[in-house]
């Protein structure tokens, strides 16, 4: 009986010996919460007791804008070298800056450098919410470390942003609301210094509201700041307050080269069209914004080198404010010419719309005579706003996404049988 006590005690002694416990088998990815120094404390974003590499339940959150660093580092000593590599959604994510996937050189850990952390920063480009994920790949000699795992990424961006960053509002007149796009949950929103008599700021989703009643004022610039409490983020936008403010707005409706109807001539009947159109605000009389060289004319030199003698039933004034008629974003100022100054970076302070996609609408204007007609050809103008014919190279237009020229002639003509938008002003 001892005998047999004694054998069995060997063989539990021999299991032991045989099958010992070894450190944590896994690879250990953890969370940096500063980019120096790597902190030992830091939390571990997924360790596990039996596994070399899993994450497949672990999801990492990144803001858009906020680059965070990980460690990575192994817990059990190889037998050889072990190459880390990651490959991930390059659309949406960069590590160390760079946009390649899989990540062209390794993480190389050694017998004597296994346990020293080793970082990378991962960095959200996408700017709206969305998901993604992260491989990591061990690959050595050691067949141990021939694994991989994958980490889920959340993209999030801390973001308010309105329409526009300057506005110019009519004194006494209800502003158009501005409501901002945020892309995360807030708590409260604030601004300083205090709006504009007349003006007020919903505290619960930052949209301006009100009817400006102080009298005018000065472009003033206020800062808008939406929080929950731990992310915040801050829009500064400029306000001005004047007696009078023209508006400019984008049709509804797209027409082809035949514009002329029933009216007089092609500007004719393209005002018509403004002033019946659904986008049309509900007062005010408008037209359109384009040439046919006769009936309708902005410039017969470059930039209207001979003045305002120039225009001939031109729709923008000398010396007034235009603004867009949706958010009351500021457009431009008219010069003594009733133009803007061409070719420049940024002719207007905002686009003509805000929306998406870009519009584009007929406009008759030339490429580099600026504010003039294009010319020689009558299918430039769609035989002067009267002709649907199908050309290859014919009514020219602009475009509703652009602050510099093109929003006034874009590219190439179009054929005069395809249909466009008409750009209106406020008289």
């Amino acid at each position: 009986m001892r005998r047999n006590w004694f054998v069995s005690f060997l063989f539990f002694v021999w299991f032991l010996s045989c099958n010992q416990v070894n450190p944590r088998d896994e690879l250990l990815f953890t969370l940096i919460s500063g980019l120096n120094p790597v902190s030992p404390a830091t939390t571990s974003v997924s360790v596990s007791s039996s596994a070399k590499i899993n994450v497949s339940s672990t999801s990492v959150l990144l803001k858009y804008g906020t680059p965070q660093n990980f460690g990575i580092s192994l817990v059990k000593q190889p037998t050889a070298n072990v190459d880390i590599t990651f490959t991930f959604t390059n659309t949406k994510l960069t590590i160390n800056g760079s946009g390649t996937s899989p990540t062209p050189t390794p993480l190389t850990f050694t017998p004597a450098n296994y346990n020293v952390v080793q970082t990378i920063s991962l960095n959200s480009t996408t700017q709206v919410l969305d998901s993604s994920s992260l491989t990591i790949t061990a690959t050595s000699a050691d067949p141990y470390y021939n694994t991989s795992g994958t980490v889920s990424i959340s993209h999030q961006r801390i973001y308010l942003a309105y329409t526009g960053n300057s506005f110019i509002f009519k004194e006494n007149v209800a502003i158009p609301s501005l409501t901002p796009t945020l892309s995360f949950v807030i708590t409260n929103c604030t601004v300083t210094p205090a709006l504009p008599t007349g003006l007020s700021l919903n505290a619960s989703n930052c949209v301006i509201s009100g009817t400006p009643t102080g009298g005018t004022l000065p472009a003033t610039t206020y800062a808008v700041t939406a929080t929950n409490g731990t992310d915040s983020d801050t829009h500064n936008i400029s306000i001005q307050i004047e007696t009078a403010v023209y508006k400019v707005f984008v049709t509804a409706a797209t027409f082809n080269g035949d514009l002329k109807g029933a009216a007089a001539d092609g500007p004719a009947g393209a005002d018509l069209k403004c002033n019946a159109d659904a986008n049309k605000p509900s007062t005010g009389t408008y037209k359109a914004m384009l040439t046919d060289g006769t009936n309708r004319r902005a410039c017969t030199t470059d930039n209207c080198g001979g003045g305002a003698g120039e225009n001939y039933y031109w729709v923008f004034q000398p010396g007034e404010i235009y603004v867009r008629s949706t958010d009351s974003a500021s457009l431009f100022t008219a010069n003594a010419s009733g133009i803007i100054l061409a070719p420049a970076a940024n002719m207007l302070n905002h686009s003509f719309d805000s929306g998406t996609p870009a519009k584009e609408y007929w406009t008759g204007f030339a490429q580099t005579s600026y504010w003039q007609k294009a010319s020689p050809t009558l299918s430039f103008t769609c035989s002067d706003w009267t002709s649907n014919a199908p050309v290859a190279d014919g009514g020219r237009v602009g475009t509703s996404d652009s602050t510099n020229y093109s929003s006034i002639r874009n590219g190439s003509g179009r054929s005069c049988d395809l249909l466009y938008h008409l750009l209106c002003v406020e008289q």
